[in-house]
């Protein structure tokens, strides 16, 4: 009787290990891509992550930050954001032709 039972339940704890799979299987698309990591935050030009993050705050490029390029907006950017937000660990850019540049503040989600 003893080997009965416990056969069956070996056979039940087996069943229920092998019935779980692995959460949220992501599918690669075109779209999909691995970013950046410049001075400690995950880099994001007119993108979001996939992955959870909490809002943190909006900053803005105002005036003409060096030569006016990518990459003096974004290392300025960056700095502003790593001196008033030092909890954020990411930042989604958002450049616009004749507008304001800004890029959003994020902490992503462990």
């Amino acid at each position: 009787m003893k080997k009965v039972i416990l056969g069956i339940l070996a056979g039940f704890v087996l069943s229920i290990a092998l019935s779980f799979s692995p959460v949220g299987d992501y599918i690669v698309k075109n779209k999909t891509a691995e970013v950046d990591q410049i001075s400690g935050f995950y880099i994001f030009v007119n993108s979001t992550p996939v992955k959870e993050y909490k809002y943190i705050a909006t900053i803005k490029c105002s005036g003409t930050w060096g030569s006016g390029q990518y990459q003096d907006i974004r290392n300025n950017l960056i700095k502003k954001a790593r001196k008033k937000y030092p909890e954020g660990n990411g930042i989604i850019f958002y450049f616009y032709d004749g507008g304001t540049d800004k890029a959003d503040i994020i902490k992503l989600k462990d």
